[in-house]
C-alpha cells in the first residue's frame, strides 16, 4: 500500500554504500511507499555496522520521546549531542533518557555537546551528527530545518513545523533543497504511520465510500500545563517557559495539536488542500493572564475547490465531555475514525480490529525512517507537514480577525510573528488576545 503524495516519492536509483550515505546523506531516492517501509525489518542494521549519531534540540517531554523512538528503532543509533535554551530542561531530559533499560547505554552525551542558549541548535548541527531531531516550541522550527538540511543532516521535525505564513514558505524551501541533496524529513504528523488509519485512507482512495461530499473532524479536550511566573524571570523567559500559550511560540493550540486532525483531513483528500476557510474562536474558560493570549475554542469551515466542505471544531476547557473523531461522508459509505475506532458503513462496511495496546504511531513513524535509511531510500514528508501546518495557521487567522481568508491570501501573507532578537532581555512580539472584526491579518 502507498498512500504517500507524488512529492514524497521518487524513483529509486543506484544505492552507494551505506556508510557513504549516512555520512555524507548522498543516497538514493524513495522507491516503495510507507506502508512498504514499515514492513522493513530492524534486522537491516544487521548487514552493516555503520552507526547514526543523533543529535536532540528541544528536549522537553516530546522531544524526549522523540530521541527514545529513534534510539528504539534502530539498535545502531547513538544519541551524542543535545541542545536546548534551559538548562534544566536539557538536564532532565538527559537523566530521564539515561535512566530508560532500553536506551539508556546508548545516551553518550558529555558535557561538551549539551549546548544551551538560543543558539544551541546550531552547535548540536555542527557536532558531527548524522541526524537531527528538532523538537522545539513551533516557532524556531523553520529556521532549525533550514540549518540542518544546509548542513546535510536528516531530521525528524516535529509538527507544526512554523506558526505563520512566513515560516511554511521556509519550511517548502528546506523541503525542495533536502530532495537536492538527498537528505531525508520525518514529519511528527504520526497518524500517517497508523496501520489502521493507513488501511482506512487506502480504502476511501480507492473509493469504497464513492466520492467524497462532506467531512467533519473534531478534537475536545480539557487543560493542560500551565508554568507560574517565578520572581526574576524576564518577559521572554516566561513565556519561552508558557510557550504554549502565545502564539508565536505555538501558533494557538489549533495550529499545535489540532493539527494532526486537520492533516488527516488532508490525507483523506489525496493531499488537496482548501481554498477557503471561515472561523471562529475566542476565549470562554481560559480567561486568566496565565493562559497568554490564545484561545481555548475554534470552530471552522474549509471549502475545496470540488465543493466539498470540512467543518472542523476543538477545544480546550476543563469539564467538558471529551471527542476525538474524524469523519469523511461519500456517495456510497461514511468512513470514520477516533481514538478507539475505525471503520466504514455503507456498500462497502468494513471494521478494523481493536487497535493493539502495544501500537503507538509515534514509534512506527521511526522504525519505518530508519529502516529506510538502512535500505538507502529517502522518506521525505516536507510537503504535507509544512501545508497542513498552514490549514491550521490559515484557520486561525480567519478566527483571529474574523474574515473569510482564501489559500492564497495566507501562503502568500507577509505574517512573520518573529521577535525583533532573541535574547533573553529581548522583548517578545507584541500581542494581545485577538478580537474578530478587530484584529488584522498582519
Amino acid at each position: 500500500m502507498n498512500n504517500r503524495s507524488k512529492a514524497e516519492s521518487r524513483p529509486e536509483r543506484g544505492l552507494p554504500s551505506r556508510r557513504t550515505f549516512l555520512k555524507q546523506a548522498s543516497a538514493a531516492a524513495v522507491g516503495t511507499g510507507m506502508a512498504a517501509d514499515l514492513d522493513l525489518s530492524r534486522s537491516a542494521y544487521a548487514a552493516g555496522s555503520d552507526e547514526i549519531k543523533l543529535g536532540l534540540v528541544g528536549c522537553g517531554g516530546r522531544g524526549t520521546g522523540a530521541a527514545a523512538q529513534a534510539l528504539t528503532a534502530d539498535k545502531g543509533t547513538r544519541l551524542v549531542a543535545m541542545g536546548d535554551v534551559f538548562s534544566d530542561r536539557l538536564n532532565l531530559s538527559f537523566n530521564s533518557l539515561r535512566e530508560q533499560p532500553e536506551v539508556g547505554q546508548r545516551v553518550d552525551v558529555a558535557s561538551t555537546r549539551q549546548f544551551v542558549g538560543f543558539d544551541a541548535y546550531q552547535q548540536v548541527i555542527a557536532s558531527g551528527v548524522d541526524l537531527v531531531l528538532l523538537a522545539t516550541p513551533p516557532h524556531f522550527r523553520p529556521v532549525h530545518l533550514r540549518a540542518a538540511i544546509d548542513a546535510g543532516k536528516h531530521v525528524f521535525a516535529e509538527k507544526p513545523v512554523a506558526v505563520d505564513p512566513t515560516g511554511v514558505r521556509s519550511v517548502l524551501e528546506s523541503t525542495e533543497l533536502a530532495r537536492k541533496k538527498d537528505v531525508a524529513i520525518l514529519s511528527g504528523l504520526n497518524n500517517r504511520y497508523s496501520p489502521r488509519a493507513q488501511e482506512l485512507v487506502r480504502r476511501v482512495h480507492d473509493g469504497v465510500i464513492g466520492e467524497i461530499l462532506a467531512l467533519h473532524t473534531a478534537r475536545y479536550l480539557g487543560s493542560i500545563w500551565v508554568k507560574p511566573r517565578q520572581a526574576g524571570m524576564t518577559e521572554m523567559e516566561y513565556q519561552m517557559r508558557n510557550w504554549y500559550y502565545f502564539t508565536w511560540l505555538s501558533g494557538d493550540f489549533n495550529v499545535e495539536q489540532f493539527v494532526h486532525q486537520l492533516d488527516f483531513m488532508a490525507w483523506l483528500m489525496k493531499d488537496q488542500y482548501p481554498v477557503s476557510c471561515y472561523a471562529t474562536g475566542g476565549r470562554q474558560a481560559r480567561t486568566g493572564p496565565e493562559y497568554g493570549h490564545i484561545y481555548d475554542h475554534f470552530s471552522s469551515v474549509f471549502e475545496y475547490a470540488n465543493g466539498v466542505r470540512l467543518f472542523s471544531t476543538t477545544r480546550q476547557q476543563q469539564g467538558c465531555s471529551p471527542v476525538f473523531t474524524s469523519v469523511a461522508v461519500g456517495t456510497k459509505g461514511q468512513a470514520s475514525i477516533s481514538s478507539r475506532n475505525a471503520g466504514i458503513t455503507g456498500a462497502h462496511p468494513w471494521q478494523a480490529p481493536p487497535q493493539d495496546r502495544a501500537e503507538n504511531s509515534h514509534q512506527l513513524e521511526h522504525d519505518a525512517f530508519f529502516a529506510a535509511l538502512r535500505k538507502g531510500r529517502i522518506i521525505n514528508n516536507g510537503e504535507y507537514m509544512a501545508k497542513s501546518s498552514l490549514m491550521a495557521i490559515m484557520e486561525r487567522m480567519s478566527a483571529y480577525t474574523g474574515q473569510t481568508l482564501t489559500w492564497e491570501q495566507v501562503m502568500n501573507s507577509k505574517v512573520d510573528l518573529k521577535p525583533s532578537s532573541y535574547d533573553w532581555n529581548g522583548t517578545p512580539p507584541p500581542a494581545e488576545v485577538a478580537v474578530p472584526g478587530m484584529t488584522k491579518m498582519g
